[in-house]
């Protein structure tokens, strides 16, 4: 018989597939690899007690494994099921003729993915197989996903806040905890504005209006320039920056908004420290001194200084000295880059 050209496609895919089968009936073990082989499925080992199924995983690395449940022996296949998933994670399906219903809650525990009551048909168990597979790579996707999202949420140093589209929230990165001081499971649900106390700087609430924004589709971003304003949980004020943009389920359907803050306490006390520093080397010059500065940052010699300000080069170097001891400073280039990184003379 002329095999027709879809079916060998199909038994050319099921070729890739590597089935362990777990049966202590060897008539029924022969007869469900005789079906399995011609389903176009490669069979990489039997095993007829859970301790042969537990060291033949190991060794074989199956993409699926038939399991009778009812195994003769220590083991039956519900514990073996469960330690081959613990250890191996590879997806079983059950097979049995009959079971108590202790056992059945058992195997419901396990998460099998798939069950075929004996005696079934061929198209049964061909489904069951597929189904099994494609759900096993699915859940197996979704897992991938979820730990490099984990694993990118811990090693970005902004905190992370996710809300839902009723304003609570749903997710906190690590560094968000440390920022907050809540642990997530303690901040889940909760309005956002409760876990993150702001002081107001302006007349519109920020947090609000951020989420709000974001859940409209746009990306918005708040810079704070003024006093500290959050309030972490054990009563610390520091001051954060913060940006919030939607997360959408696909194009047209926005289901929440993620909310980045980021501590910026020490950069602006260092910005603050600077300003001072910078109000402090003002206050040390005279305006003929700043004039002077100004005209050798921007590159005049000694002689054309004093040729525009109408004064002797002996006293634009005398003004020089004393600029340089005011500043402490040792040299020219040193004058030079004082005055461009504190803002002292203004850049032609």
């Amino acid at each position: 018989m002329t095999m027709s050209v879809p079916l060998l496609q199909e038994k050319e895919n099921n070729a890739a597939t590597r089935i362990m089968i777990v049966e202590d009936e060897a008539i029924v073990a022969e007869s469900l690899n005789d079906q399995l082989i011609k389903l176009g499925y490669e069979i990489c080992g039997m095993a007829d007690s859970g301790e042969d199924a537990l060291n033949l995983a190991d060794s074989l690395d199956p993409h699926l494994v038939m399991m009778d449940i009812m195994l003769a022996g220590e083991m039956d296949g519900v514990e073996t099921a469960e330690r081959i998933l613990r250890k191996s994670d590879i997806p079983v399906i059950y097979l049995t003729a009959y079971s108590d219903k202790e056992t059945l809650e058992r195997a419901k525990i396990t998460q099998p993915f798939g069950y075929l009551i004996k005696p079934y048909k061929e198209r049964e168990l061909h489904t069951t197989i597929e189904v099994s597979l494609y759900r096993f790579r699915m859940e197996k996707r979704i897992r991938d996903h979820e730990r490099w999202l984990e694993t990118l949420m811990n090693s970005i140093g902004d905190g992370i806040v996710t809300v839902g589209l009723d304003g609570r929230v749903t997710n906190l990165s690590p560094v968000a905890e440390e920022l907050l001081g809540w642990k997530e499971e303690e901040a889940c649900g909760k309005e956002l504005q409760e876990i993150l106390p702001l002081e107001q700087t302006g007349k519109y609430p920020i947090v609000p209006d951020l989420i709000d924004q974001a859940l409209d589709g746009e990306n918005v971003s708040y810079v704070i320039d003024d006093d500290p304003v959050l309030t972490r949980r054990d009563g610390e004020r520091i001051m954060i920056d913060a940006t919030a943009a939607a997360i959408r389920a696909d194009a047209n359907r926005i289901v929440g908004a993620v909310l980045t803050i980021r501590n910026v306490t020490a950069r602006k006390q260092a910005e603050m420290e600077l300003a001072e520093a910078r109000n402090l080397l003002n206050g040390l010059l005279t305006v003929r001194e700043k004039e002077i500065l100004r005209m050798i940052v921007n590159g005049s010699t000694t002689k054309e200084i004093g040729y525009d300000l109408v004064i002797s080069p002996r006293t634009v170097e005398a003004h020089r000295r004393n600029m340089m001891a005011k500043l402490q400073v040792s040299d020219m280039p040193m004058l030079v880059r004082c005055a461009v990184t504190h803002r002292l003379v203004q850049l032609d």
